[in-house]
């Protein structure tokens, strides 16, 4: 059976659009031999449909379009797999669709009826037989690729993780060296298809590098990271294909993988929103140059445009020469990377607003994000927003209220980390002025989100300038490290390295984050590359609290809480079961003429234990039954009644 990987993209809810692709890939791989194709799980309306699949014309409208799909393929003499979410008990799953003869079979939902069991087993791998060789398609390769059934030839895996950037095996067959799809493959003796997606859907991004690997754990063929492809490979149990060598498999970087990641997120959103051209904003820094790099790799040098606005901030000849070089800088970068350039001078701005406001900061920045709108409309434009999440982290609500732009590139992404994106670009040939790809400038951009926080805090002046001095003395590694310990592993403040060295900065900063819970939400669309984006962290717009630690208190939590109670019904149980024990001995030794007043119920079931094991021997005295209600007069085995053998 030889089986067809298409690595391909797709407009997120253009079903139409989509099917006639799956179609096209479908001609394609019946020219080179193929039986099987396979699709991304993305392709239809991504892996976060929400609430569409609640909407019975869209379960109704893909079905039709694969059914559509189906009859074509039939007359190819081909099979498909197509995964994409449906509606199941008012959740979002990503169904298995298999096109055959014609028809369309949604894989997990038959097996699982026909299971009629209950938990997981209901979504067990679903298994068939395509031209011989018995397929089964995963989501999860590492664990079930072990327990597949006896006889299985191929591990369909479908990968639904989008790209992280410290996460390899997000990263399609660059990920291969870890070895652990490798080892599942050999354990059990079986092919694995891994079909990657590739392509930004909506804030997700994926990195392609779909491949097939045999039953030894060896990559036999594999399509190309960051671009669209049709890998076909024929699979044969047993037989020894010629395998890559290690040297030939793409390995990952993790400013190069994360770069790529963002280009492609870039080009597709842009084209989601309809357009085909983008302005940026060039303020001679770090953020804004990087973005414009960016847009040109992304889209083309014709399809960008760069915006440079005059400051009328500077008042004395250091600070004139200041604002000369920043925007000489912006204008040879734009040279530099063959850009259209158009600038705007403070006059301009005085011709919107009062001019004695020009020299506030953040009135100018909203006149520049006004210059910037007004370009983007002109020309049909989208407008880039070169924040990082340090910036949406720290001063949300200062950069939410003026901030322009359709789509922010970097904002999963921290300002530390653009230095070395920064420097993996200048590798590569890029025109960013070496001036720029510096510590010392991460340092100043860091200062101005500094300020800008601490601006927009309530408490008054003298509150603002305390909090800027306070975080002003933190290194940008540590204010980002914290930041990614916070908002990325979710840690205590007490685990957060910051907390031991500046621990009221510490607590500044997650006051911060928590302060521009609602400021983000008016933000522009950022990919997420990072464990967890903001997007993903939500918490109540309202919250008032913020973790400032415990101080020296002891950790309180709800499993202790559990824990202590469930200790306190177990002694309560036990000394229940003793006192209902005792009564039960006092009654028996009353009935053997005990004197239990000075006996503890221990010595009591001892010396009843005594009695009537002599009782049974004939060496003491036996039970007098007239002491005995007369409903418990009946002899049992020994002349004890059933009450004393029980």
């Amino acid at each position: 059976m030889r089986i067809a990987l298409a690595q391909i993209d797709a407009r997120l809810g253009d079903i139409e659009g989509t099917c006639a692709r799956i179609e096209s890939q479908a001609v394609l791989a019946h020219d080179q031999g193929a039986d099987l194709l396979c699709v991304p799980a993305p392709l239809m309306t991504g892996l976060a449909p929400g609430s569409l699949t609640d909407n019975p014309n869209y379960e109704h409208a893909l079905i039709a379009g694969l059914r559509d799909v189906a009859r074509q393929l039939e007359t190819l003499d081909m099979e498909a797999i197509v995964p994409a979410p449906v509606g199941f008990e008012h959740m979002p799953l990503i169904e298995v669709f298999l096109l055959r003869d014609g028809r369309v079979i949604p894989l997990r939902s038959v097996f699982a009826a026909a299971r009629n069991g209950s938990g997981e087993e209901l979504w067990l791998p679903p298994v068939f037989d395509v031209r011989g060789v018995r397929l089964a398609v995963t989501f999860d390769v590492e664990r079930d690729v072990p327990n597949l059934p006896t006889g299985c030839d191929l591990a369909l895996y479908i990968q639904t993780a989008s790209f992280q950037m410290d996460d390899e095996a997000t990263t399609g067959v660059a990920a291969v060296a870890d070895g652990h799809v490798a080892e599942a493959a050999r354990s059990r003796g079986v092919w694995v298809a891994h079909m990657a997606p590739v392509g930004g859907f909506d804030d997700a991004v994926f990195t392609g590098g779909s491949y097939v690997m045999d039953d030894a754990g060896r990559v036999v063929s594999m399509a190309p990271c960051f671009e669209e492809a049709l890998l076909v490979q024929e699979i044969e149990r047993g037989r020894v294909a010629a395998a890559l060598e290690t040297h030939e498999l793409p390995q990952f970087r993790r400013e190069a993988w994360l770069w790529e990641a963002l280009r492609l997120h870039l080009r597709d959103s842009v084209e989601a929103l309809g357009r085909t051209r983008v302005v940026v904003a060039l303020a001679g820094d770090l953020p804004s140059s990087l973005a414009a790099v960016l847009a040109v790799d992304a889209l083309g040098s014709r399809n960008v445009v760069a915006l440079v606005v005059e400051r009328a901030e500077a008042l004395t000849p250091a600070e004139e020469e200041v604002e000369r070089t920043r925007r000489e800088r912006a204008r040879a970068l734009a040279r530099a990377l063959g850009v259209e350039v158009v600038e705007r001078g403070p006059v301009d701005a005085g011709a919107m607003l009062a001019a004695d406001l020009g020299q506030d900061r953040r009135t100018r920045e909203r006149l520049e994000a006004i210059y910037l709108e007004q370009l983007a409309r002109e020309r049909g434009a989208a407008a880039i927003c070169p924040l990082t999440k340090t910036d949406i982290a720290l001063a949300a609500p200062w950069f939410a209220d003026g901030c322009p732009g359709d789509l922010m590139p970097f904002g999963d992404v921290y300002l530390t980390e653009l230095e070395f994106l920064a420097r993996e670009r200048v590798r590569a040939g890029s025109a960013i002025p070496q001036a720029l790809v510096t510590l010392g400038e991460v340092e100043a951009c860091l200062a101005r989100t500094v300020r800008a926080a601490a601006a927009v805090m309530p408490g008054g002046t003298d509150f603002a300038e305390s909090a800027a001095g306070l975080l002003g003395a933190l290194e940008p590694a540590q204010v980002d490290g914290a930041l990614e310990a916070h908002v990325e592993r979710g840690l205590a403040f007490e685990d957060i390295p910051l907390a031991s060295s500046a621990p009221e900065a510490l607590a500044l900063l997650l006051m911060l984050v928590r302060a521009g819970e609602a400021a983000r939400r008016r933000l522009p669309l950022a990919p997420t590359v990072s464990a967890r984006s903001f997007a993903e962290r939500h918490w109540p717009v309202q919250l008032a609290w913020s973790d400032t630690g415990r101080a020296t208190e002891e950790r309180l939590c709800v499993a202790d809480l559990v824990s202590a109670e469930s200790e306190r019904i177990e002694e309560l149980g036990e000394e229940h079961a003793r006192r209902v024990r005792g009564e039960v001995a006092a009654l028996l030794g009353s009935l053997l003429g005990l004197d239990v007043a000075d006996l503890d119920p221990e010595e009591i079931e001892s010396e009843l234990m005594r009695r009537m094991q002599a009782a049974a021997e004939g060496e003491g005295p036996g039970f007098d039954l007239g002491q005995l209600p007369p409903g418990m007069r009946s002899q049992g085995p020994h002349g004890f009644p059933f009450f004393s053998q029980n």
